[in-house]
C-alpha cells in the first residue's frame, strides 16, 4: 500500500527555556516549545536527539516522541489571527515536523509512516494546553485550537533514523480509517456526536491513553466534565 503523502517541510528542535508572562495567570513559561528549523536531525524512540521537553508528564517519551504539524493547518491558525504566524522559523506550536498536502482529516490513529530512515506510528492528537496562549501571546490561541481541531498530531517510534528536510513521507498502513485525527478531535469535545465511533475509538488498541482517558472521561461526564478547565488557562 505503500504510497507518497506528504513531504517533510521542515524540521525543529530545541532546548528547555524559560520565558517571563506579563499579564497572565502564571508568572513564566518553563517549556521546550521553543524549537528552531534545522537541515536534518536524528529519530530515536523518544524524540529528536537534540530536542526536550520541560514537562515529562503531558509531553515526550515513547508515545508522543514525535509532534507533527500540517502547514495548511499552521496557515488556517495564522489567517485566524491576522497573520501573526510565520511557520519557517521559531516553532510556535512546538512543532517537531511540518509537512505539506495533508492535515488533520488525512491522518488515522495507528497510521504507519516512513519518512527518511525513520518509520513512525500516529498515536493521537495533540491536546492543546495553556502553554500555546503563552508562547502566541494570544490569551484564546488554546481554547480555539481545542475547538477548532486545529491540533496537529503525536507519533510514536518504529525504527529510528535520519530525517532530513525534504523527505518524502510514505504511508505504508492503515488500521483505522475511520479514526482521523480531524474525528478525533470533534469527539474529545462532544463524544456524543458520534456515540458509536466514540466507543470504537475508546477500544482501539492504537490510540494513545492520554487522550483515550481524556475521551472516556468527556464521555462519561458530559457537561460536567471539567479536565480540560487548568490546562486551557
Amino acid at each position: 500500500m505503500a504510497t507518497k503523502i506528504s513531504k517533510v517541510l521542515y524540521i525543529k528542535v530545541g532546548n528547555v527555556t524559560v520565558t517571563k508572562l506579563t499579564d497572565q495567570k502564571r508568572e513564566e513559561l518553563v517549556s521546550g516549545i521553543k524549537k528552531y528549523p534545522v537541515g536534518k536531525a536524528y529519530l530515536t524512540k523518544n524524540g529528536f536527539s537534540d530536542d526536550f521537553q520541560a514537562d515529562l508528564l503531558h509531553h515526550g517519551g515513547e508515545n508522543k516522541a514525535l509532534f507533527l504539524f500540517s502547514c495548511l493547518t499552521y496557515k488556517k491558525i495564522s489567517s485566524y489571527f491576522e497573520n501573526s504566524f510565520d511557520m519557517t522559523n521559531m516553532a510556535y506550536f512546538g512543532e517537531n515536523i511540518i509537512l505539506d498536502e495533508i492535515c488533520e482529516k488525512d491522518i488515522c490513529i495507528g497510521d504507519i509512516l516512513k519518512i527518511g530512515e525513520a518509520k513512525i506510528e500516529i498515536t493521537q492528537p495533540r491536546q492543546p494546553c495553556w502553554k500555546l496562549s503563552a508562547n502566541t501571546d494570544k490569551k484564546n490561541m488554546t481554547k480555539f485550537i481545542f475547538e477548532s481541531g486545529y491540533t496537529g498530531f503525536y507519533a510514536k517510534v518504529l525504527k529510528e533514523g535520519q530525517i532530513l528536510q525534504n523527505d518524502e513521507v510514505i504511508l505504508e498502513n492503515r488500521r483505522n480509517p475511520k479514526l482521523t485525527i480531524e474525528k478525533l478531535n470533534q469527539l474529545i469535545v462532544n463524544p456524543l456526536i458520534d456515540e458509536e465511533l466514540t466507543i470504537n475509538a475508546l477500544n482501539c488498541e492504537d490510540l494513545g491513553l492520554a487522550f483515550k482517558n481524556s475521551l472516556q472521561k468527556r464521555y462519561e461526564l458530559g457537561d460536567k466534565d471539567d479536565q480540560f478547565t487548568f490546562y486551557h488557562t
